[in-house]
């Protein structure tokens, strides 16, 4: 097992938040300050889920977030995870309002779950810190001046993209040897930092055993990936690639 980051901050500890770093469909990121008592910091990202339906005037204000998801059609990816309890299930088969505050609560969790068990197997995904409610916090890809760019947005000569890539089918097999797809993998769910390619937003990761579309998730993230390096001037075929993956699921 890896060993725990040293660059944690003891409890107890103070959070400053710095403002927003990014927002998406699903979620916006916040850059905190944490310092513990023995006076070392450390920056912290905080992932917010954003609410899924706001009808009251001032209610996105009062969350501190800036607009309400738009992400909708997560059933496919909840497939195969399971609610123990039968009023659970019901609860979520009806969308009552218990029912979405299950799907919000186990969407946080199963985030954190995803990327804990992935970062232990030696995926380069940042490091799972907590989460609570609606609310994720994680390393911070980046340092004081800048986050870590996405990689659409990172501008890589020739060779970066090309270590880059090699780091992508390198995470692509440690993902598939612990079972799980990402789910909607793309550029722009990769950083680019330091020379080191990053993996992160698995709220949408699925089993792949457990999922019936399992599979299908894995060669959409591939192909998807794939057309988008070949475009920068690699050349791949995806399904040779989606090919070894299977080999070792």
């Amino acid at each position: 097992m890896r060993p725990t980051p040293d660059w944690l901050v003891a409890e107890p500890h103070q959070d400053v938040d710095l403002g927003v770093l990014k927002s998406g469909k699903e979620a916006q990121i916040n850059l905190i300050e944490r310092q513990g008592a023995d006076g070392r910091r450390c920056l912290v990202a905080r992932k917010r889920y954003l609410p899924r339906e706001v009808k009251q005037k001032g209610a996105l204000e009062a969350l501190g977030v800036q607009h309400a998801s738009t992400f909708r059609n997560d059933v496919q990816y909840r497939e195969g995870r399971q609610f123990r309890k039968t009023r659970d299930r019901r609860a979520v088969e009806r969308m009552s309002t218990y029912g979405k505050r299950l799907l919000q609560d186990r969407w946080t969790g199963h985030e954190h779950d995803v990327m804990l068990r992935l970062w232990e197997c030696g995926v380069t995904v940042p490091y799972p810190l907590s989460y609570g409610d609606d609310v994720f916090d994680l390393q911070y890809i980046g340092d004081d001046r800048q986050a870590a760019p996405q990689l659409f947005a990172a501008r890589l000569h020739p060779d970066e993209l090309r270590a880059a890539f090699d780091q992508l089918i390198s995470g692509l097999q440690a993902l598939a040897a612990a079972g799980v797809a990402h789910g909607d993998l793309s550029a722009y769910n990769l950083l680019w930092w330091d020379e080191t390619l990053w993996f992160i937003d698995f709220p949408q990761a699925v089993d792949i055993a457990a999922n019936p579309q399992g599979l299908n998730f894995l060669h959409a993230d591939v192909v998807n990936i794939c057309q988008w390096f070949g475009r920068g001037g690699i050349a791949v075929d995806a399904e040779v690639v989606f090919a070894d993956l299977l080999g070792l699921l």
